[in-house]
Parts: structure tokens; sequence; C-alpha cells
């Protein structure tokens, strides 16, 4: 058997199993159907109406923010030379190891030219700054 609570707002709090959990008295069994869904469908909010009914509040459609092609450009500088997950850093090593003549400096700079690229795909051009460039 499986079961639900739920906070004063009626948002689910927690989800047990009885034998494995202490079950409450305020908790709400639910058939193996919905305790599915309850467990996998992770796009939403699980609540109870008043009326007793659990439903799911899907959330709500995330909106990019439009920057401007200074914007753009400041946070792409920024991330390219961020010590731990900026393209910069394995450029640098690999002129390093390059100048010293040690070897894998093809691989470390593939991975900084990889992560220059998802950078340009984390903050891209907003369409008319992308057509002022060309």
């Amino acid at each position: 058997m499986k079961f639900v609570t739920f906070d004063t707002a009626g948002v689910l709090k927690s989800r047990l199993i009885l034998g494995v959990n202490d079950i409450p008295e305020d908790a709400v069994e639910v058939d193996e159907s919905l305790w599915m869904r309850i467990t996998q469908e992770l796009d939403g909010v699980w609540k109870q109406g008043y009326d007793g009914v659990i439903s799911k509040d899907p959330f709500p459609a995330l909106q990019h923010p439009e920057y401007t092609s200074e914007e753009v450009e400041a946070l792409r500088l920024r991330a390219y030379g961020n010590p731990i997950t900026g393209s910069d850093r394995f450029f640098a090593q690999a002129q390093r190891m390059e100048t010293m003549g040690e070897p894998g400096w093809e691989v470390i700079r593939a991975n900084g030219v990889r992560r220059f690229n998802e950078i340009q795909q984390e903050f891209p051009w907003v369409a008319s700054a992308a057509e002022a460039t060309e």
C-alpha cells in the first residue's frame, strides 16, 4: 500500500510505503497508477484540491531573457574566462604544453574548442544582434 501526504497549502509533501515508512493519520492512500505518475512525472507540482482530488499543476514554460548584443558578449567573455568551467583555461594549458614540448596538447586544445562552442550555444545571439553582425 502506498500513501502521500500534503502540506497545509495542499502541495505534495511526502511519498510513503506501508512497511517501509511510518504512515501518519493524514496520509492519503493512492493506487499503483497514480503512485507511478507521482513518482515519475516531474514536470509539475502535485497538489490535493479542497475536494480531495489529486492533480498535477504543470510548471510554467521558461522564457529565455532577451539580451542585447553587448550583454551577450559580456556573458560570453565571463564564461570563457571562468577558471573552472571556461574555455580559456584549456587554450592556456594547451599553449603552455605545446611551447614546452609536452605531449597531448592537441587534446586539451580540442577540449577548449568544444567548451568555447558550448558557451556560444548557452548565450546565443538574439536575432536582431545576429543580423546586425552579418
